[in-house]
């Protein structure tokens, strides 16, 4: 996994995906285009919508999209997990990759804990 502390390695899609939108391409991306949505564009406009359940089956996908190109994973296989496991899918699995992806913009990744 990379020096990212906003990368997540997530087990999704059968497979483990290392995703970031704290990647210098992706950031770029987002302070330009931002991601779809009703209640704006930012980032942090779309974690508010996700917290307050009110995004849409765009938001999702282009979270889930943007994390794991800053991920590292090839835009061809991006479009092929995007196909398979996001598009005309249900919601459900995939908010929870989203949500987990953005927080962890703001948030980093947690600090693991110690066994007492």
């Amino acid at each position: 996994m990379t020096d990212d502390q906003c990368a997540r390695e997530i087990t999704w899609a059968g497979g483990t995906h290392t995703f970031t939108l704290n990647h210098p391409w992706v950031r770029n991306v987002l302070s330009f285009r931002g991601i779809p949505g009703p209640g704006g564009n930012s980032p942090a406009a779309c974690l508010a919508q996700f917290e307050a359940g009110n995004y849409s089956p765009d938001d999702v996908e282009r979270v889930i999209e943007l994390g794991l190109i800053g991920g590292g994973t090839p835009e061809r296989e991006v479009e092929a997990l995007l196909d398979t496991h996001v598009r005309n899918k249900p919601l459900g699995p995939n908010i929870l990759i989203a949500h987990q992806v953005l927080a962890a913009l703001f948030v980093g990744t947690p600090e693991p804990t110690e066994a007492s």
